[in-house]
């Protein structure tokens, strides 16, 4: 038996890329909550982004396991690129629920996330599901979330790194410097690979 973390934070991320601030919230979700392992999914299209704004997946996926290979904490999981896993968390948390039916399961989300919960697909069955830990990014205030959801989550103390995938591909298209606000191996790879260019 294993306490087992889905990472599948941040409005469904997608990980475009995996950046600094995922890996500090990351850890610290391991350190507050003594889980065996955190499960980074990368998400085939997060509700809150058209398809042909993110990088093929072969290429989030490689940058994650890049992002991620120093830990043996961290797995990564291809799950939702799957043609058959519905994009949906219910699903998702089935799915692993099914898989590791004896481990202890958290789902582990952001704050933006917390406020926009009511409007997941039967958002109420999640809880019996997993355990619902929330780290509180920048800018998000969880008096802003639905009272009924807060009395079934946990709010995780967690650093506050403001760092976002959207300012680093924008960096990027500007030929300035991500040193430091992503792996260094991630860095390389988008440059190798000439992500986040306009082709």
């Amino acid at each position: 038996e294993r306490s087992r973390g889905l990472g599948d934070v941040y409005k469904r991320q997608s990980f475009d890329p995996p950046h600094t601030a995922h890996l500090v919230i990351a850890e610290n979700f391991i350190q507050n909550l003594g889980l065996d392992i955190v499960t980074w999914v990368p998400a085939r299209v997060p509700p809150h982004k058209k398809m042909g704004e993110l990088s093929d997946p072969k290429h989030r996926l490689a940058m994650v396991e890049l992002a991620i290979n120093d830990n043996n904490r961290f797995e990564v999981s291809d799950i939702e690129f799957s043609e058959s896993q519905p994009p949906w968390t219910v699903f998702l948390l089935e799915y692993f629920r099914g898989k590791y039916p004896e481990d202890e399961l958290h789902l582990l989300i952001g704050g933006d996330s917390l406020i926009e919960f009511t409007s997941w697909r039967d958002y109420r069955k999640l809880w019996g599901l997993a355990e619902i830990d929330v780290a509180l990014r920048p800018g998000f205030d969880k008096t802003d979330a639905d009272t009924e959801v807060l009395a079934n989550v946990r709010i995780i103390d967690c650093p506050l790194v403001d760092i976002s995938a959207s300012r680093i591909r924008e960096m990027v298209r500007a030929g300035k410097s991500i040193r430091y606000l992503v792996p260094d191996n991630v860095r390389k790879y988008i440059l190798e690979n000439d992500l986040y260019i306009a082709k």
